[in-house]
């Protein structure tokens, strides 16, 4: 088989990078020989996030293909060109013959501009289309090709996003004839994060979708309502093309975990979050409620404190709007650390945090880290996106709302006050996500649509 997944280079605490589930199912499956077509990026070891596993780590046949940057191309050419101009400009000047062709008004340089810079932004856009992974798509698909015939694969599993590692794998399907798995871990229309190219661009990602979703003899999906919008977006397509396989933990990441030492004594309540906060990833609730929370522990000895690991970017600024909590150390803001140094700090806090969006489709990757390292889970999120369906449905942690201050608030001072006599000995829905028997899932279909 062919795993086709664009890794883009995993740094830091930004969660599980995306090439992480590919790593995990091809660690735990055993049937058939294996090779991965990746990206041939090179970052430093402290800032990859996957510099704890030794390559191979299944027996499998590692290729990695470099892009074809056809933009950067274009703007050596375009350097290049203008020098030689200006140079002959100077000589021209130096020589008393040079004069102004024509003269444009101000209104008439703008206009002349604005269109110069649409033209190259659609120029930009292309070269990047669908992502920035897509000077990958050209070599890699020739790559593929090649590794395929040369070792007669049975079968193509693909993953996205990024989209780019789809087209590759369904390209490579369409010149070699094999079956193609189309692996989607995020939504690739209607994606909440998505970023317009244009219509002309985005009505060409909206067809290449359907062109990956048609063609391929599987698609998985890794949450329950992505699957629900894809049978409604295809419901000419037979539905048992679709099926569900979802993010996981793989106990082997967490076998030799140790927790790093406490930061706090055992009378405070360490939360931990690593990971990006931005945008709509804001902790504004939690930060409201760990202030009120604080107050109502006075003169306890108790306290609630957020730990947060990684780079921080709200429409405020949080050191001023929270100068306070940051001088009384009830905020931590550390910066980015490794994947597993990340691990070792969320293991040493008494509960873990989630700060996700109301994404109707999406579930944030660190989920999973938070049921291995077997940590209490505070999701900050709506109810009804996927995020709260399943916390609800699987009864994964306290849930509450972006609006639920004095609600989060009751909880961390009753969390705080039961510490010293609460233990947590896991959730019970916890197995359904190993990856060990997620992998299965895979293991089947690869059989069922291999040649």
């Amino acid at each position: 088989m062919l795993f086709i997944a664009y890794f883009y280079p995993p740094t830091e605490s930004t969660g599980v990078p995306g090439s992480m589930r590919t790593v995990k199912f091809v660690r735990n499956l055993s049937n058939g020989e294996c090779h991965v077509m990746t990206s041939a990026h090179s970052i430093p070891e402290r800032d990859n996030a996957l510099n704890h596993l030794s390559i191979p780590i299944n027996g499998e046949h590692v290729h990695r293909v470099a892009s074809w940057d056809i933009f950067k191309l274009l703007l050596f050419v375009r350097q290049k060109l203008r020098n030689f101009f200006q140079q002959g400009s100077n000589g021209a000047k130096n020589s008393g013959t040079s004069k102004p062709v024509f003269k444009h008004t101000q209104s008439e340089h703008g206009s002349v501009k604005s269109g110069f810079q649409r033209l190259k932004d659609f120029i930009y856009n292309l070269c990047y289309f669908p992502d920035q992974a897509g000077p990958w798509i050209i070599p890699a698909v020739l790559a593929g090709r090649r590794i395929v015939r040369k070792h007669n694969m049975d079968i193509i599993f693909a993953t996205g996003s990024p989209w780019s590692g789809l087209i590759t794998g369904y390209l490579i399907s369409k010149l070699t004839g094999k079956p193609f798995i189309a692996d989607f871990r995020d939504p690739w229309m209607n994606n909440p994060f998505h970023q317009s190219k244009g219509a002309l661009l985005d009505r060409w990602g909206a067809s290449l979708e359907r062109k990956v979703v048609q063609h391929a003899s599987a698609v998985s999906l890794n949450t329950p309502p992505l699957m629900e919008e894809f049978l409604t977006r295809y419901p000419q397509l037979k539905s048992d093309k679709f099926f569900i396989m979802p993010n996981g933990f793989d106990p082997a990441d967490f076998d030799n975990l140790k927790p790093e030492p406490r930061l706090n004594d055992e009378n405070t309540l360490l939360l931990c979050h690593a990971g990006f906060l931005y945008g709509v990833r804001d902790p504004e609730v939690l930060l409201e409620a760990i202030k009120a929370a604080n107050q109502r522990l006075s003169g306890s000895g108790k306290r609630v404190v957020f730990r947060q690991i990684g780079d921080v970017q709200l429409n405020y600024d949080i050191h001023e709007r929270y100068a306070d909590l940051i001088h009384d150390r009830s905020l931590i803001i550390d910066a980015p650390r490794p994947y597993q140094e990340c691990l070792s700090a969320l293991a040493a806090a008494d509960a873990v945090v989630n700060v996700q969006p109301a994404t109707q489709s999406q579930i944030p990757s660190k989920l999973y880290d938070y049921l291995g390292i077997n940590r209490p889970i505070i999701n900050i999120t709506s109810r009804d996106g996927a995020l709260g369906q399943l916390v609800t449905d699987k009864q994964l942690g306290i849930l509450v709302g972006f609006d639920e201050v004095a609600a989060l608030t009751d909880i961390l001072v009753g969390e705080a006050d039961a510490k010293a006599n609460r233990t947590f000995s896991g959730y019970e829905s916890r197995d359904e996500f190993n990856i060990r028997s997620i992998s299965g899932i895979l293991a089947d279909k690869l059989v069922r649509y291999s040649i």
